[in-house]
């Protein structure tokens, strides 16, 4: 057995050798034949893809400078160049690879079927694209707008393809998928030139409305965010027992909600306070033994 397996090896070598004896001289013929047509293909072909990619970089560039020239929204600019940038770069590398002989035809029949392979993959990606593409010509929000959406509050930061950027209250960076906010309600609250601002005071029964609708009114003097058209308003919002809630209803700039909403509230608790209007007294509980 041992003499057998010695022997394999040094009966199938003379085989092994002249094969690779074959391989090099085919190769060596093509490379006689082919090779400096080979070569010039190949340089051209880079040479395409360079000049082509400048070119791209370049078109990019240009779309972004005349659209921002038209006024439109720097979403929607840098949006559309990009999908110019890769539209054109695809273009290019077929060109290329069909300069070094590679049939372009089933090249992009390849292309089509990894597509479709990659889209049922990334289905979700797609959505968000297809979400981002939604936002941005549709145009819901935009840049610096406050808003409420698959279940977080922020401003708007950026709008991209495939997500959005939040920044909340507390300075928390917050990434949505786009395809989250476009499945649910959007709330914006910068949308709209006024916003008000609601401040709930539930006080004693006993107390006149008409000393606390004055007392509330009196709170919003002097502050600088409360606009005067509308005019502020105190109404009496819900009944109770011994008790009733009258609200305080200003309008504000959007961009200056949280200062009017803060300062409010303190300017209310003062001014209760100093006006001597009690709150509603804990409810009883009777336990019987």
């Amino acid at each position: 057995m041992i003499i057998l397996a010695q022997a394999t090896p040094d009966a199938a070598s003379p085989a092994i050798v002249h094969d690779g004896k074959e391989m090099l001289l085919t190769a060596s013929n093509w490379v006689a034949e082919n090779g400096l047509s080979f070569a010039a293909s190949l340089a051209t072909a880079i040479i395409i893809y360079l000049v082509g990619a400048w070119l791209a970089g370049v078109i990019r560039k240009a779309v972004v400078n005349s659209l921002h020239r038209r006024g439109t929204d720097q979403t929607i600019a840098t949006y559309l160049a990009n999908i110019l940038h890769t539209l054109v770069l695809i273009l290019v590398i077929i060109t290329a690879l069909g300069q070094l002989g590679i049939p372009t035809a089933q090249f992009a029949a390849l292309i089509a079927a990894a597509g479709l392979a990659i889209g049922l993959a990334l289905q979700g990606n797609l959505s968000n694209f297809a979400s981002g593409f939604l936002l941005v010509f549709f145009r819901p929000f935009q840049r610096g707008d406050y808003l409420s959406a698959a279940g977080t509050e922020g401003t708007v930061d950026d709008i991209g393809v495939f997500t959005t950027t939040l920044t909340t209250l507390d300075n928390k960076k917050v990434i949505v998928p786009n395809s989250a906010i476009t499945g649910g309600n959007i709330i914006n609250f910068s949308a709209n030139p006024k916003r008000v601002v609601i401040v709930p005071c539930t006080v004693a029964g006993t107390n006149p409305t008409d000393k606390v609708r004055t007392t509330l009114l009196g709170a919003v003097i002097g502050n600088p965010h409360v606009l005067a058209d509308p005019a502020p308003v105190a109404v009496l919002a819900d009944l109770g027992e011994n008790k009733y809630t009258m609200e305080l209803r200003v309008w504000c700039d959007p961009a200056n909600f949280w200062p009017t909403q803060f300062t409010l509230n303190e300017a209310v608790k003062k001014a209760l306070d100093d006006a001597g209007i009690s709150g509603p007294l804990p409810a009883m509980r009777i336990v019987q033994s």
